[in-house]
C-alpha cells in the first residue's frame, strides 16, 4: 500500500486492493509465480497488536505493494482472495447492500492512514470488501 492522493485515488466502483487471507507460508507461492517480493508490513496509524500482514511487492524497492496477506484466523478457513471496492461513504454503502440482501461478515474498523473498510458477503455468498479512503 503506498499513500494516495487525490491524483491517484481509486475512483468510487473501483478495487482499491486485493486482501488474499491465507497461511503466511503461502506467501511463497505467489512470490514464485509472479516474482512477488513478500515483505511483512504494519499499516501506519493501526493499534499494536493487530493481525501479521505481508505485503507483496513487483520491486523490493517499491513504495506500496500490489496486494497483501493476512494470517487466516482458523485452519478450517479456506484460502480465498478479497478485492476491496472504493466507496465515498462506507456507512451508506453496508447499509444499502444489506437492503438489498448482503450479510456483514466483517463489521467497519478502520485500517489506520488508509481509511475504513468493511466486508460482506452478497446475496449468493461471494465475498468483497468496501474501502473507503480518509476524508
Amino acid at each position: 500500500m503506498s499513500e494516495t492522493n487525490a491524483m491517484t485515488k481509486p475512483k468510487p466502483g473501483t478495487i482499491s486492493w486485493n486482501q488474499l487471507i491465507a497461511n503466511s507460508s503461502n506467501a511463497t507461492f505467489y512470490a514464485k509465480l509472479f516474482n512477488w517480493h513478500p515483505v511483512s508490513f504494519a499499516p501506519p496509524g493501526m493499534p499494536e497488536g493487530n493481525q501479521q500482514f505481508t505485503l507483496f511487492k513487483t520491486d523490493p524497492d517499491m513504495e506500496g505493494g500490489v496486494a497483501g496477506l493476512v494470517q487466516k484466523q482458523n485452519a478450517e478457513t479456506p484460502s480465498h482472495w478479497i478485492p476491496y471496492i472504493v466507496v465515498e461513504d462506507l456507512d451508506a454503502a453496508v447499509t444499502k447492500a444489506v437492503a438489498l440482501g448482503a450479510t456483514i461478515r466483517v463489521q467497519s474498523k478502520p485500517i489506520g492512514e488508509f481509511g475504513r473498510i468493511a466486508v460482506i458477503h452478497d446475496p449468493e455468498g461471494a465475498t468483497f470488501g468496501l474501502h473507503e479512503f480518509p476524508k
